[in-house]
């Protein structure tokens, strides 16, 4: 007897592949089909229940992925002009050829703000640096890079003091304290950053890395500032003084 099967993809699953990023930047993101028999060509991307593709602008590339060893990923790729917003994708794969049809799974694209400004500072007292995270799912510590491109440490009190900040409501700030004693090994132009990762989707999320320029006011310009100021002052005085408005 002759047995005829018909075609059929065996399903094992589908996994997201959930991220966390910085707002306004690219990103790619994922599903990965797995227990398949051949390649899949029927994959759609979905955004509130509206097929990516149909969306207008041009915020969205989908590749079908290639097939191999049982399982095939594919990816779409969204636009930094896109991320500025929290948003679930659906990943759907609509085939009369599986055992269940509309497979899908949902994933999460979840986009976060980092505030970390330049700044210019006296080097008589100490001074702090700030760099504020908004919109972040979990609390996330930040490490801190200074302008040798090492870390860090918080145990080097003499120099640094890090004060990682209270999450609360999606929001931390955190503080680098930079000891008087430490600017004699700094100059203008030195480069600090901050660097987090999703905590929350540790595995798939990119690192994001914030940097900001340091620019140190030295006493002498101090000096030569307050004199300057002093020189309108008295200047303005002896106007008045012309004018009878004080005596």
């Amino acid at each position: 007897m002759l047995l005829i099967f018909s075609s059929i993809l065996i399903f094992s699953d589908i996994q997201p592949t959930n991220k966390e990023i910085e707002t306004g930047t690219e990103t790619t993101i994922s599903c990965i089909v797995t227990g398949i028999t051949r390649k899949l060509d029927a994959i759609v991307w979905r955004k509130d229940g509206t097929d990516v593709t149909s969306l207008s602008g041009s915020n969205y590339v989908v590749s079908a992925g290639t097939y191999g060893s049982n399982s095939q990923t594919t990816t779409l790729s969204v636009k930094a002009a896109a991320n500025t917003a929290d948003t679930t994708y659906t990943c759907a794969i609509t085939s009369d050829e599986w055992l269940e049809t509309n497979k899908e799974t949902t994933v999460i694209l979840n986009v976060f703000s980092v505030t970390f400004e330049d700044k210019v500072v006296t080097t008589t007292s100490d001074q702090n640096l700030i760099c504020t995270i908004s919109g972040i799912s979990q609390n996330t510590p930040i490490t801190w890079i200074g302008p040798d491109n090492n870390e860090i440490s918080n145990t080097d009190t003499n120099n640094f003091v890090i004060d990682q900040g209270t999450y609360i409501f999606g929001s931390k700030a955190s503080t680098l304290t930079i000891k008087t004693a430490k600017f004699a090994f700094l100059s203008s132009g030195d480069v600090f950053k901050c660097k987090l990762k999703s905590a929350l989707y540790p595995t798939d999320s990119p690192e994001v890395v914030n940097e900001m320029t340091l620019t140190l006011l030295s006493l002498g310009e101090c000096i030569v500032n307050i004199s300057a100021v002093n020189v309108h002052f008295e200047l303005f005085l002896s106007y008045l003084l012309s004018l009878g408005v004080c005596c």
